[in-house]
Parts: structure tokens; sequence; C-alpha cells
């Protein structure tokens, strides 16, 4: 049977040049195929010039893929033909109330170009559109009025071609610049606007003159494809080759032209010459990430430059710690109590470990014994002691489980200022210095950070190196940790768990790379449910349902999935349980988007950094009320958000910052803990599937772990460690020429064999604890120095 999709290209998979043949993923706009509920399918067959971003219309068979689902194997194709220009599709938007696209469509012909001039300037006009109300006619007019700048902004994007929702995203960036950047160098906005992309800037480029092999064009597709390979693999640097290749594929497939390859290439030679790349070999960087790495290792080594000013012997330290002990009622293990005496002795400090292995009781044990030592009261309102986070949800769980205020890394930061020359001479005012959740710390925020930390602080950094590393470029806490010299205790043996508990350990077993013989048994605190995408759905339902019934809070359950599109997929399960625990009310205002659909009591997740409303990304909110644009001050739609106190009004024309979080994705959920997971995994998230991902999620599951999906999925994800991130932070160190970090980084004994078999790193302190034959064999020492001829003096 044959059947019917129409949307947009999300992106192409496969393409075979000498056939056509080509597989791509469509987002569904519109089909007849009544069964089929997912939001995307993959589409095949043999197609000729097809472009990532446009409208197609696809006819054919659905047949089942056993690894990757259903997909359309096509029998004919065609490129959808545009509906309406960009200016009646602004017009009819849900940004002007009561105007349908016939209506729009009237008003463009009536007025043609420079629109908003020519409405404003004779209004009157507007009477002679059969059907348009005198009601509409004067709020249509009095909203161009109130907000002439912006609309007239947002017109010429509209007549440009620029979808709606990134028009607003446009205009709020820019402001009052939006055209002119636009119209002198429209590049910017792939690299600025989050979801343009290049593709659509080089339309926009092509409009406005720009030549399919102008220099300018070259530059930006050699300077986007940089940073964009670097976001997608969280590499900092792109091999030559890489970059050419992808660099002129993407140039080329934006126009369906055939380039000179020498050409690009002398572009990206020029690029080097001018410095706006940097080269380490054939390895190309952005500059902001090259500079960022250097920035880390030459901050880390200026801070470990000078020395504590904590004058204590170990014997000291050991009573400190056992008083702590006493006071807070709890009992260390060696490795425990080393981690402690090393953070109170360095400058910097690593703790590592996983989950339930006693980070946080660690860093109880570290905070009194500091106050202890330096003689200050942890109840004084002004201590010298700073904890910071990643994200909000990270820093409150500091806040709750130390007593201690403690704040996201960029709020911290804001105190500074984000210019470089601040970093160098504006430090945080803090003698001790405690970062939690490093892992999901990028290389942009790690520099950012260690610039703006004084040589006289000392510095805790803790994390688990084994979770997701950060979404943006690099792997700074991995990297650190392999630099022989940097103090560092990982703490393993799992103390978090019961008889009863057994996430923690499905977590540990998993790290191991072991998904455990019991994996689909039913437990105390963990269930499995076996299904396929198309069901997982009704799956969820049924549970959150049950749930609900057994007295559990909607606000204690979480999804978490790894994709956002699909049957199992984000955007489906949020709308799906947005209307199974806050449903809509005969006569409650609600506000409608292209996408979604908000409503009072909506769980909401914050998608950017906004410091002036002091939340960020990853910051989860409630919908504490809805405010009609009569009565705003902003003459639009609002949305009254709380996040965690933080009372916060976005007008719609921002509402791209934000999005429902009933389910959220395991990246954004870094750094939170949620009573109740769900986790379904299935084979349709193939291409995301790996270990530190579904090690990450199980980790944010603090009483019940909910795993639904397919086996071989959740079997394949834990036998897959990935490709690994290339970085270049750790031979930055080595060209600092610092051959060793011994003298930065004292080494305090407090039981000295077993800390001798734990740490045996040759130190002044344990000099002659070590044996200096260790490891050498008498035929070793004649392979040495028999067959060079050397004698054993030299």
């Amino acid at each position: 049977m044959e059947f019917f999709f129409s949307g947009t290209i999300e992106r192409i998979i496969f393409e075979n040049p000498s056939n056509f043949f080509r597989i791509l993923v469509l987002d569904i706009q519109e089909t007849d195929a009544e069964d089929f509920t997912d939001f995307e399918i993959i589409v095949t067959g043999n197609m000729a010039e097809v472009l990532e971003g446009e409208d197609y219309q696809f006819w054919g068979e659905l047949i089942h893929h056993p690894k990757y689902g259903e997909q359309l194997k096509i029998s004919r194709y065609e490129k959808s033909k545009p509906s309406s220009q960009g200016l009646v599709k602004y017009f009819s938007s849900e940004h002007f109330k009561g105007i349908g696209q016939k209506t729009a469509q009237k008003i463009v012909d009536l007025y043609g170009d420079e629109t908003i001039d020519k409405i404003l300037a004779d209004p009157e006009r507007l009477k002679k559109i059969k059907g348009f109300s005198k009601a509409k006619r004067t709020a249509f007019v009095a909203k161009l009025e109130a907000n002439y700048g912006a609309e007239r902004i947002l017109a010429k994007l509209a007549e440009y071609g620029i979808p709606n929702k990134l028009a607003f995203q446009i205009q709020d960036y820019y402001k009052e610049e939006s055209l002119n950047i636009i119209e002198n160098n429209p590049y910017q906005l792939a690299e600025d606007i989050q979801g343009l992309g290049f593709t659509l800037a080089d339309r926009l480029a092509e409009k406005l003159g720009i030549a399919a092999d102008s220099p300018q064009r070259f530059r930006a597709g050699l300077s986007h494809c940089l940073l964009q390979l670097s976001m997608e693999r969280g590499d900092t640097f792109v091999e030559a080759r890489d970059l050419l290749e992808d660099s002129l594929s993407l140039l080329e497939e934006s126009r369906q032209i055939e380039l000179d390859p020498v050409l690009v290439a002398d572009e990206l030679s020029n690029l080097i010459a001018e410095d706006k790349v940097q080269t380490e070999d054939s390895r190309i960087f952005d500059n902001s990430l090259y500079f960022s790495e250097e920035g880390i290792a030459s901050n880390l080594l200026r801070i470990l430059a000078q020395k504590t000013d904590l004058e204590v012997s170990p014997q000291r330290i050991q009573e400190v710690i056992d008083q702590v002990q006493t006071e807070l009622g709890i009992h260390y293990d060696q490795a425990q109590k080393q981690a402690v005496a090393q953070a109170l002795t360095n400058k910097v400090f690593f703790l590592t470990g996983g989950p339930g292995t006693g980070k946080t009781t660690v860093i109880r044990g570290l905070i009194a014994s500091y106050a202890k030592l330096h003689k200050l009261d942890l109840k004084e309102p002004d201590l010298p002691i700073l904890l910071a986070a990643p994200t909000g949800r990270a820093a409150r769980r500091m806040n709750e489980l130390t007593g201690l205020a403690s704040a996201t890394i960029h709020r911290h930061l804001a105190m500074t200022g984000d210019d470089e020359e601040a970093h160098l001479s504006d430090y945080l005012d803090a003698d001790l210095i405690i970062v939690d959740e490093f892992s999901m710390v990028d290389t942009w925020l790690a520099n950012q950070l260690l610039a703006n930390i004084s040589s006289k602080s000392q510095l805790i950094i803790v994390g688990d190196a084994d979770q997701l590393p950060s979404v943006g470029p690099g792997q700074v806490l991995a990297d650190l940790l392999t630099i022989e010299g940097l103090p560092q205790v990982r703490l393993e043996k799992i103390y978090r768990q019961s008889e009863d508990s057994t996430i923690v350990t499905l977590a540990s077993q998993i790290k191991a790379g072991n998904l455990p013989a019991d994996f689909r048994d039913k437990k105390a605190d963990r269930s499995y449910f076996e299904a396929e995408s198309q069901h997982i759905p009704v799956m969820i339902e049924k549970i959150i349902a049950a749930a609900i019934r057994s007295g559990l809070a909607p606000s204690d359950i979480q999804i978490l999935a790894p994709m956002y599109r699909g049957a199992a997929g984000i955007d489906q399960l949020n709308k799906l349980v947005q209307d199974l625990v806050n449903p809509i009310q005969e006569g409650q205002l609600h506000f409608e988007t292209a996408d979604s659909q908000y409503r009072q009591g909506d769980r909401l997740i914050h998608l950017i950094n906004d410091a002036e409303r002091n939340v960020f990304n990853g910051d989860v909110g409630k919908i504490t009320d809805l405010l009609p644009a009569k009565y705003s001050d902003s003459k639009q739609d609002e949305l009254i958000i709380d996040f965690d106190g933080n009372e916060v009004s976005y007008p719609r024309n921002e509402w791209y910052k934000i999005r429902l979080a009933y389910a959220m994705s395991i990246h954004k959920s870094q750094g939170s803990e949620f009573p109740v997971i769900l986790l379904p995994i299935t084979s349709s998230s193939h291409r995301m599937l790996q270990r530190n991902l579904i090690y990450t999620a199980i980790t944010r599951a603090k009483s019940k772990l909910i795993l639904l999906g397919q086996y071989e999925a959740f079997d394949y994800a834990v036998n897959n460690t990935g490709t690994g991130r290339k970085t270049y932070l750790v031979q930055r160190f080595a060209q600092s020429r610092l051959t060793s970090l011994e003298d930065h980084t004292p080494s305090i004994t407090l039981e000295s064999k077993p800390q001798a078999l734990q740490n045996p790193v040759l130190t002044a302190n344990n000099l002659e604890q070590i044996d200096p034959m260790i490891g050498i064999q008498k035929e070793d020492i004649q392979e040495i120095f028999g067959k060079t001829g050397q004698n054993k003096s030299s």
C-alpha cells in the first residue's frame, strides 16, 4: 500500500553519488498513514538533488527494518511548493491574533514592499479587505505602532524567508542591529543563532548577492564547519583534511554547485596566516578553543606555583579529622581520610568517584576541617569559602548537603565580568573554592573559571569522569586526571546502598562494561519492561498513572531519554505526560505555540544561560501564571515561571529559551537527582547509545529506577564506549616545559604504609619509604648497562 508523507528534510544520513541512492530523516508535517505516530521517519530510495532544511513530499511503501524500525521506501517524490511568502506567514502567525493566512495575503497584496511603513502611513486602506473587522484592524495597527522597530525588523526577516521562530531569536539577540548585521555578514547568523544553520544563512547570502565562489563564503563555510565539527564531536580541534572535506561538501550541497577544492584550501591558508584559526601540525583549532586550552594549563600552573599558607603537621591533620568525624557522626575509611588531608594541604586537588562512594561526605568533612584549621565559624555569613557547580540544580544540591551558600559557575563569574581583562585582574573573593560536577564543565567554561581564581586560593575539583562529558567541546576533567603529579584521590568503595538497594550496584556494573544477568529481574528499587519504540508511550502512561494512584507526586517522576524525536522521544513524551498530570480544564487559560502548549503548573526547563534573570541552562521551573498580551507591559503573552524561588517573566518572543520538562535529555539531567527515573532506551536511538549515557541516566535515580525498551539496545549501549574525544589539553602541560609538578603538590601521609601503596609518587616526603630498585631485576640492569657499554657510574 502506498502512503504519503510531507515535511522538512532534517538531515541526509547517507548518499551514493553513483546511483543517487539516499537515506534521510524527514521531519513529518503531514501523512495519510493513520497508524504512524512518530514525528520523524527514515526515508530511503533513489533521489536526485534534495537539500537539508527544504520541504518535500514523498510517496512509497512502509517497511520494517529490524534495527531501525519503520521506514518509507519511496516510489516518487517532489519538492513542496511554497504556500505563501515569508511576510504572509509572519502576519498569519500566533504573533498577530485573529489574522488568518488569507487575510495576511490580502494585506501583503494591498501594500506590497515596505509593508509596515505603508500600513502605518495609511492604515485606512485596510478597510478595503473584506472580513477584516474594525476590532482586528485596530489591534493589528496598534501592535505595529507599539513595537515599530521590532516589527519592522521581524517583517524584513520574514521577507528574507527566515522562519518566525528564528526571526524572533535574531531580533532578540541583535536588537536594533539585526538588519545591519544580516546585510553585512549574513553568515554570522549561523554562528550566533541556535537552530539557524549554514544552509539558511547561505540562502540569505545568495539573496543579498554573495557569489558561490566568493572568498567571504569560503571563509564562512570553513569557520562554520570548524566550530560545528568541534561541537558535534566534542573535539577541540579538527584535522585539516577532515575540515577541508566537510567544508567543501557543505559549500557544494548548499547551492548545488561544483567548486575548486584548491580555492577553498587557499582560504584556509589565509585564515591560518591571519591568525583567524590556530594550528598544531595538521590540527586546526577554533581560536576560542585553542586559547581556552592554553588558558586552562597556564592558570592551573599559576595557581599551583604559590604554596598554601597552612603550616600544619600530619599529626594535627589527623587530630582535626578525628574531631570532625565525632562531631558529624561520620566514620571515614583510609581513602576518604587521605582525600581530606590532601585537599587541605594542596593548592589544587581532584576528588573523583562514582555514586555512593562518599564524595559528599568527604566534602562535608573537608569544609569542617578547613574551618577548624583556619579558625572559621561556619555560621558566619561572609565565609571565604565558595561553592560552585555548572547547573542551578547541582548548585542547590551542594547547598542542601553542606548547609553553605552555593551558586552556578556562571553566576559567580558574572560578579567579575566576562571580558578577558577582568579574568586577570578581578579574581573571585574566596580562599577555598570547591567546584562539583566538573565532568559537565567544557573547555570554554573551565578556562573562564580558572582565569578568575586567585593564585592565593585553594581549588577543590569534584566529579565523576565516567559520566557523560560536557555538552560543549573537551573532556577537561578526564584530561586533567591523566596529568601526572596533579594530586587526586579516586573513591572506589560504595557506601550509599542497603540490602534492598541495587541502583548504585547496577551503575557500577555498567561502568565496568557489564550488563548483569539479573538486569531484567524485578528488584525492590528497580524494574524492567521490554517494549519496542512505538509501545513506549502507552507503557509510560500506565506506569505514571499507577505511580500517582499509589500516592507518588508527579513532581517526583522524571523521564530521561536520549533523543527528542520519535515515538519514544522527548517531544512526544512531554505532550503525553502533560495531558496526564496537568490536563487542561474547560475554560482554562493556556498559550499555544507551533509545537507546544503551556498551562499553569507545567514543568519547564531552561535551555540557555540568562545571567540577567539569574536562570541558567538546565534549571527546571514551574509556570505559576499566564499573562495575556492585553495585560502585559510587553504587549505580548507572557509566562510567569518560578525557578526555585526566583520568579521571572518571559514574553512570547523569548519562549525559545524554554521547553516542557516532564521528559528531558540525559545530558540536561546531569548535576541533578530525582526520586524516580523512567529510562526508555530502544534501537531507534542507536546512534546516541553508549556506556556513559546509560551510566549517567541511571545515576540520576535516588530511590526508584524504571527501565523500559529493548534489551539489545541497553546491551549495545553498555558495550559501546564511543570513539573518545580529541583534545590537546594534556599536551599543553608538556609544552609548558614543566617536567614535574612535585614541587607544587605536597604529599601528606596519615598512615605511612597504606599511603605508600595508594599513592606511589616519589616525593621528598616518601623518598625513604620507596625501594629505589622497585620493579627492576638483575637481568634488567644487565640489559640497560651491559649492551650499551656504559658503566654503572654513568
